[in-house]
């Protein structure tokens, strides 16, 4: 299996597991509807780029800016909580603080595979000399 099928593979798993927890926090705790969206905008780019990428090996490119766009939601939403609970906002509040670790990690992941996109989109490009 070569690496860009990996990442849309991967990406694929990620987008199902990002749609799930991401609908199952507004269901629980509820949030304002256009932070909703723009997850699910951060979702369906996943989707649509590892698909493409799947069918036709050079789309890759698609999936790398879908993970760019990934890792800079994935960012800001965690110096948002970062910032209140600097604050002491939310200090106590198990929502608010067990979100902000499970961000880190999410944060990593995402840079990490926007890394490896973003490899696999300069590996397609050479030119020859």
């Amino acid at each position: 299996m070569n690496l860009e099928r990996k990442l849309a593979i991967t990406s694929l798993i990620f987008a199902t597991l990002h749609f799930l927890g991401e609908t199952a926090w507004h269901i629980i705790f509820g949030q304002f509807l256009p932070m909703l969206i723009v997850d699910y905008i951060a979702v369906s780019l996943l989707v649509y780029g590892a698909l493409k990428t799947l069918k036709t090996h050079t789309a890759v490119g698609l999936l790398c800016g879908a993970w760019g766009f990934e890792f800079c939601l994935n960012y800001r939403t965690l110096f948002h909580r970062v910032e209140k609970l600097q604050s002491g906002i939310g200090l106590g509040d198990h929502a608010i603080d067990t979100t902000a670790y499970v961000l880190a990690v999410l944060m990593v992941f995402s840079v990490t595979m926007f890394l490896l996109t973003l490899y696999a989109v300069n590996k397609q490009t050479k030119m020859p000399r």
